[in-house]
């Protein structure tokens, strides 16, 4: 183990704009995790540690930011693309959770999987992060998108608005 994707920054990469940090503090890791999760399942051919990297974009304006992020990790297949958004659903050891009773085991110890430490706490699987890091950026007047490529990777598109734009109100 121990590979992980490189991550490469472009675009407004100097941008500065006033936000409230919540939102970003959950949406950003959420995306993030998942687009290194996709790249590593997607190419564990790799031995050597070499593993494509992930583009993050950032783009700014007087109205809103907008930060994508591409990742190379085979795309979300057809069938799943329209589910990836809605609360509950995962992709995470799909064969596993078909399963009734392996279902009930992973949602009963729910609780004690999730730990304050990230090191220690599950990467994935419930399938409230996409959904939620929506929900939050809906709210702050902005959205977030998923474009996938099926065999070669899904770019996620956030766009959040400035709290100072002239462009709208703004809902705290």
């Amino acid at each position: 183990m121990g590979k992980v994707p490189e991550i490469k920054l472009s675009g407004h990469v100097n941008a500065v704009f006033p936000y409230i940090e919540l939102p970003l503090d959950y949406i950003l890791p959420e995306i993030l995790k998942n687009a290194v999760r996709a790249t590593i399942e997607s190419h564990s051919e790799y031995e050597s540690g070499h593993l494509p990297p992930i583009h993050i974009t950032i783009a700014s304006n007087e109205r809103d930011f907008i930060i994508r992020i591409s990742d190379r990790g085979g795309g979300i297949p057809h069938h799943l693309v329209g589910r990836v958004l809605e609360y509950n659903f995962t992709t995470a050891n799909k064969e596993n959770m078909s399963d009734p009773e392996q279902q009930e085991g992973v949602f009963s110890n729910m609780m004690e999987a999730v730990n304050p430490n990230p090191a220690g706490g599950p990467m994935h699987g419930f399938g409230f992060g996409l959904p939620t890091s929506r929900a939050y950026a809906e709210y702050m007047g902005g959205s977030l998108e998923i474009q996938a490529m099926q065999g070669i990777g899904t770019d996620v598109y956030l766009r959040m608005q400035h709290i100072n734009s002239q462009a709208g109100s703004f809902r705290i």
